[in-house]
């Protein structure tokens, strides 16, 4: 089980693999109503945070992991103005949905206030002024529920929700998700570790949203606080989904984001790579080559 010693903080990956964090020290630990929380400092990765003994985002690279997981989408939409974040709790995935223009209203829903509460405290760049922006709605609520509640329809939803509740997930849940997308919406979501090493949760996962979406999209880049090659998804029931469609992502790009944006890790050329994986890993978990 993961714990904080005096020095390192063991992450245990499965019965076969640990990783040790150096800790430099402790900001908070806690146990909220749904959850433990822990928040504290890596010599190598600077300010880390643990829900449920599992690290969520880490200084050093959360800004590759909350870019990876939301700019795709934000770019293949042609014109997303509504968008559902759930989860999320650090505010980051919704810092960078609110870096475009075009965005009219962003809700975000997670189910536990006191982890959104303690991030905007003890993880204030993670989110910015994210929560003060007047486009943002915050519901705490349990995402299943506020998926049953006459919400209205957005064009983009994004899944940032902890690995072991995206891996509980199953069929009923993706079609109240699929419910809510208007015509031509993106379902995002953080999809697991996706390598040669450990793909089975990924596959899984991908499953069981394939059985609400007709049409699937799996990248992946590497996240070193994670010490993994991390999945994401891409899920829609309108056109395909053409991520390598190069004049219009430039041109979107360019257009919705830019160098003002002020990205780090997210470009078109990053974006073609992470879409990119090796075919003996799109055979194991059934995607084909772009164009196949």
């Amino acid at each position: 089980m993961a714990a904080v010693s005096r020095f390192y903080y063991i992450d245990e990956i499965d019965p076969h693999e640990f990783h040790g964090y150096a800790v430099a020290g402790s900001l908070y630990v806690g146990q909220t109503k749904f959850q433990t929380i822990e928040i504290f400092e890596s010599p190598k990765f600077g300010k880390m945070l643990i829900l449920d003994g599992k690290i969520q985002s880490a200084a050093l690279d959360e800004h590759i992991y909350h870019e990876a997981l939301v700019h795709p989408a934000m770019l293949l939409h042609p014109h997303p103005r509504r968008v559902l974040i759930l989860g999320g709790g650090e505010g980051a995935a919704l810092r960078e949905v609110l870096r475009y223009g075009l965005v009219e209203e962003a809700v975000m829903v997670d189910l536990d206030e006191e982890v959104v509460t303690l991030c905007r405290r003890y993880l204030p760049e993670w989110s910015g002024r994210a929560f003060e922006d007047p486009r943002v709605t915050l519901v705490c609520e349990d995402a299943r529920e506020f998926l049953q509640r006459p919400t209205g329809l957005f064009d983009v939803i994004i899944q940032d929700i902890t690995d072991v509740v995206t891996a509980d997930y199953s069929e009923a849940y993706y079609r109240a998700v699929h419910g809510r997308l208007a015509d031509r919406g993106i379902l995002a979501m953080q999809a697991l570790e996706l390598s040669l090493a450990d793909f089975a949760a990924h596959l899984r996962v991908r499953q069981d949203v394939a059985m609400a979406f007709p049409r699937l999209l799996s990248y992946r880049t590497f996240v070193a606080s994670f010490r993994a090659d991390w999945g994401f998804l891409l899920a829609t029931a309108g056109a395909e989904l053409d991520p390598f469609a190069p004049d219009t992502l430039v041109a979107r790009f360019s257009e919705r984001l830019g160098p003002e944006a002020g990205l780090r890790f997210y470009g078109p050329a990053v974006h073609t790579a992470m879409c990119t994986l090796p075919a003996e890993l799109g055979d194991l978990i059934g995607q084909k080559p772009a164009g196949a």
